[in-house]
This record gives structure tokens, C-alpha cells and sequence, in this order.
């Protein structure tokens, strides 16, 4: 009776354990038919993986309020008020764009770092950039345009007076260009631009791009951005292709106020630019004066790009031919506008400096890059702010404007008549002098 029992209960082990075994091969086999199984849409006809996805409040759980700042480039308050703004358009445009071609976009990080940070596919990464930039683009409060109105121009003009240290108080905004670089465009897309290739070759910079003309404040903001020309041409002739070169030239500008450029520009009524050879000529000292508080003021738009390339460390980079043109216009447009909302979230907040250290990951990405990147130096003459100068300037001034198109303008406009011989003559008057040991050895730029 004995060796019955025994007998029994070992039957029972023996077959309790085939359970478990039966029990646990079928676990493991859900489990990897989980993991492995192919994606039902077929859109791609891969293999597709259950991933575990991670909310923004675990991320800044673990990365912590200093490292998200460094991560996101904003507070934690700012990235959900920034959420809030654009959580409509990004569903909109989700359910608008089901089946999205998959192009590359970069905002100066590794899609592939977010993947890991998140838990999602290298699609949905790329999908959800585009997501973005249209719902950016589509937000109008975000809308970059110069303003209209003579109060906000005043506005913008008595924050420069409060960094002039000869109280210039007509400055409304200072003018520049930026070269986007970008990896040579395709016969195609240069033939879809009405060009040719070769338009797009800045030869001063070695480099393809396309021109971004842009006026700032004194802050950093961008007020006015355009981009309509390839790196091959002159700030002079990009900026009178833009838009607001057509609303300056019907009366954008109220109160006397002007915008500052530098001398890739034409001085006229609305735009005041610097004199040329008069460096160390004593006739023309007090010309070289007004050159110097003209300056700055006018450097402060050269310390906007500074910014917004530190920001978005794509802009860093050569843009791959895996955008269209089109598609880097709006992604340059849409950084801007990010660019804006950082700042004023600084104000916001009470935040001193609104740029933090990259996070070494990101430095690293584009170090990797197969196209080099651009280094960025601390300026002395810009405060110690830290400037693209590879990028900035980047072709010669009005080389493709004829000396003919030059001397006219000239005759049209006699220096007399212009604010840019008030502010000289008010500088003289004023008997403000350029600091010694700041001397120029060339106004030519």
C-alpha cells in the first residue's frame, strides 16, 4: 500500500510539472509572438516591436529640473505651456497625415536617442518632428512678422536707447543674414527652385546653403525672418526680394524710426548702415564715431543667431538631402518661432540667461556628423556671447548688384537727407567719441 502511494504521488509530480512546463512554454511563446509580430498596417512590411513608452513627467523624473532645462532647451512649466499651445494642431495634423512620407528632421539631437528615451520607433520619431513643425506653423500667435504699429516699433526702439551708450533712440531693429547649411541639392530640387545648383554654393563660406535674412530686438527675438535665395547671393539682394523690403518701401516705418544694417546694405530712408573707409582718417573721425555706436546696436542681431544656433544645434550642421527645400524654409521658420517662445518664457519666468550648456550627448551627435560641424568661439566685441562666424556674412557685399544699380541709388539718395547723417551729426554734437583702443582697421565690413 505504501509503495501505491508513493507511486501516485510521484505521478502526480511528474504530471504537474509537465503543466508547468506546457504552462511556461506558452507563456514565452505569447511573449515573443508579442514582441515580434508583424505590423498589421504593412505600411513599411517590417517587423515590428512592443515597446514601453515613457511619459514626459517620468522623464523629468529622472533627469531632474537642471538636466530637462539642458535637455529641452526649456523649464518644465514652459514645455507643458508650449504642449497646451500646440496639442490640438499636432492631433490635427496626426490625423491629417496618416501614411506620412518618413523624412529625416533633427532639431540637434539623434532620433535614435529619442527612441531609446521614450520607447518608440524610429518612425514614429520622425513623424512626430513633422507633427510638430506644422502645428508651430499653423499657431498664429507664433507668427513672426515686423510690426505695424508705431507703438510697438517706439517699444522696440527705447529698448536699444537703454544699451546705446550715446542714446540712440530710432533704432528699431537690426538687419542681418545667416547662411542655412545644407548638403548640395539635388538636380531636381535646385531645378524645382528655378536655379541651378551652383546657386546655392556660398564660395566666401564653402559651403551649400540658402540666405536667411532676419531682424532682431535688443533681447534676441526675431522680429522679421525671410528666406528666398541661395547661399550664393548677396544680404543686399535677399533682403530686397523679401517682404519686408516691400513694406518698408511703402512706409513700414513710423516715427522716424530705422532699421540698422551693416554695409551689405543700402542706406536709404528706412535703413541706416555704417560709412565706409573712413577708419583712421582724421577728416572722417567723427564718421568713424557714429561707426562704432552704430555697431553697437547692429551686433545685436549677430548675437541673435548666436542664440538660436546654440539652441538648435541642427543649424549646426549641413540639413540632409533627406528634406526638401521647402521642408527646411518652414523647419528654419519653425526653430525661429521656438526660438521666440524661449525667450519669452525667460521673461516670463525671470530666468537671467534663457541659453543653458547642450547636454554632452547632443554635442557628441554632432561631432559625429558626417559633414563636419560649426564650432562657435566667445566674442569679446559681442559680450562674450559665443557666434556662428562661419555662417555669418556670407558672400561678398553687393556682388551680384551692379555698380551701375549702386551709383543710381547714390544720386537718389544723398547722404544729407537721410537718418543716417542726423545720428552723425547728433553723435558729433554729442561729442561722443569711439573708446580708445577700439579702433578699427577697416569699416569696409
Amino acid at each position: 500500500m505504501l509503495d501505491d502511494d508513493t507511486d501516485d504521488d510521484d505521478s502526480i509530480i511528474q504530471h504537474s510539472c509537465t503543466l508547468i512546463a506546457k504552462a511556461a512554454a506558452f507563456a514565452g511563446k505569447r511573449r515573443i509572438s508579442r514582441q515580434y509580430h508583424r505590423h498589421r498596417s504593412g505600411r513599411y512590411g517590417r517587423i515590428a516591436r512592443i515597446r514601453e513608452r515613457r511619459s514626459v513627467p517620468e522623464i523629468y523624473t529622472g533627469l531632474g529640473p537642471h538636466y530637462f532645462r539642458r535637455a529641452y532647451r526649456m523649464k518644465y512649466s514652459s514645455f507643458w505651456r508650449l504642449h497646451d499651445k500646440l496639442e490640438e494642431g499636432i492631433e490635427q495634423a496626426r490625423l491629417a497625415h496618416r501614411g506620412y512620407e518618413k523624412k529625416g528632421g533633427r532639431e540637434g539631437g539623434s532620433p535614435y536617442d529619442l527612441m531609446g528615451k521614450y520607447g518608440i520607433s524610429h518612425t514614429v520619431v520622425m513623424e512626430s518632428v513633422w507633427y510638430v513643425v506644422e502645428a508651430v506653423n499653423n499657431l498664429q500667435e507664433m507668427d513672426i512678422e515686423y510690426p505695424e504699429s508705431a507703438e510697438e516699433q517706439d517699444k522696440i526702439a527705447l529698448q536699444f536707447k537703454q544699451v546705446s551708450s550715446a542714446g540712440i533712440d530710432i533704432c528699431a531693429g537690426a538687419i542681418d543674414g545667416i547662411l542655412i547649411w545644407i548638403k548640395k541639392p539635388a538636380m531636381k530640387e535646385a531645378a524645382g527652385a528655378e536655379c541651378g545648383q551652383a546657386k546655392f554654393l556660398c564660395g566666401r563660406k564653402g559651403k551649400f546653403g540658402l540666405n536667411c535674412q532676419a531682424v532682431s530686438d535688443v533681447r534676441g527675438r526675431i522680429l522679421d525672418i525671410s528666406i528666398a535665395y541661395g547661399g550664393s547671393s548677396s544680404n543686399c539682394l535677399a533682403f530686397e526680394r523679401s517682404k519686408l523690403f516691400d513694406r518698408c518701401e511703402n512706409g513700414l516705418m513710423k516715427n522716424g524710426n530705422v532699421i540698422f544694417g551693416d554695409n551689405a546694405y543700402l542706406n536709404t530712408q528706412y535703413m541706416a548702415t555704417p560709412y565706409t573707409n573712413v577708419s583712421g582718417i582724421e577728416s572722417y573721425r567723427t564718421r568713424d564715431d557714429y561707426n562704432f555706436y552704430h555697431s553697437q546696436l547692429r551686433i545685436r542681431v549677430e548675437c541673435c543667431f548666436g542664440m538660436l544656433v546654440q539652441r538648435w544645434g541642427v543649424l549646426r550642421t549641413a540639413l540632409p538631402h533627406t528634406i526638401s527645400l521647402t521642408r527646411i524654409v518652414t523647419l528654419v521658420n519653425i526653430l525661429a518661432r521656438l526660438h521666440n517662445f524661449c525667450i519669452a518664457e525667460s521673461d516670463r519666468l525671470g530666468v537671467k540667461d534663457n541659453l543653458c550648456p547642450r547636454l554632452p550627448i547632443d554635442v557628441q551627435y554632432m561631432m559625429e556628423n558626417e559633414s563636419g560641424f560649426i564650432e562657435l568661439q566667445p566674442s569679446a566685441e559681442h559680450g562674450g556671447m559665443r557666434i556662428p562666424t562661419e555662417l555669418l556674412s556670407p558672400v561678398e557685399n553687393f556682388v551680384d548688384v551692379s555698380d551701375t544699380l549702386l551709383r543710381q541709388h547714390r544720386y537718389n539718395n544723398p547722404d544729407e537727407g537721410l537718418p543716417r547723417f542726423q545720428l552723425h551729426e547728433r553723435i558729433a554734437a554729442g561729442h561722443y567719441r569711439r573708446p580708445v583702443g577700439n579702433a578699427r582697421k577697416s569699416n569696409n565690413n
